[in-house]
């Protein structure tokens, strides 16, 4: 059977003033634009068999939501939110094949990790017999990203020094 169906990675579209994605296969969403504090990229390994490449969209509280870089759609939705923002949205991580991130916007953090990884300890017998074959990677938001959040939140509520 060759090729990638459609429908595998989904869509995105802006509805409104939301970034919306749907699939059949991951999660869909919908998410307001005021609502988005870091937009970045994001690849593993497990291509080329699933999706290995994804925009996240980075929330206050550290929450993010994961589109398909493949999705439909992918290159209009970055070209509108950068023309609103006032800044491209580039995409540079196409050829990585192992976990990688990078920050799109905002500006100031561009080119920045959105994500550390780290492998995950395996605890007892079982767990380690498991990590040899299925090995677990964790992901969290980087400093960069983390620091952001802080930053914006404190603006957001106005909290000044007396």
């Amino acid at each position: 059977m060759g090729g990638r169906r459609k429908y595998d990675s989904g869509r995105l579209w802006l509805e409104g003033e939301s970034v919306c994605y749907a699939s059949q296969n991951l999660s869909s969403w919908k998410l307001p634009i005021d609502e988005i504090r870091i937009v970045g990229e994001m690849t593993n390994p497990n291509g080329p068999f699933q999706d290995d490449y994804f925009i996240c969209f980075v929330q206050d509280g550290g929450g993010w939501l994961e589109a398909s870089f493949y999705a439909e759609g992918r290159d209009s939705l970055l070209d509108a939110l950068g023309t609103r923002w006032g800044t491209p949205l580039d995409l540079h991580l196409a050829g990585s094949t192992d976990f990688a991130s990078r920050i799109l916007w905002p500006p100031h953090l561009c080119g920045e990790p959105l994500f550390d990884f780290t492998n995950e300890t395996p605890r007892g017998v079982w767990q380690r017999l498991r990590n040899w074959f299925i090995p677990r990677t964790q992901q969290t938001l980087s400093q960069a990203a983390s620091t952001e959040l802080s930053t914006t939140a404190t603006t957001a509520s106005g909290n000044d020094e007396e």
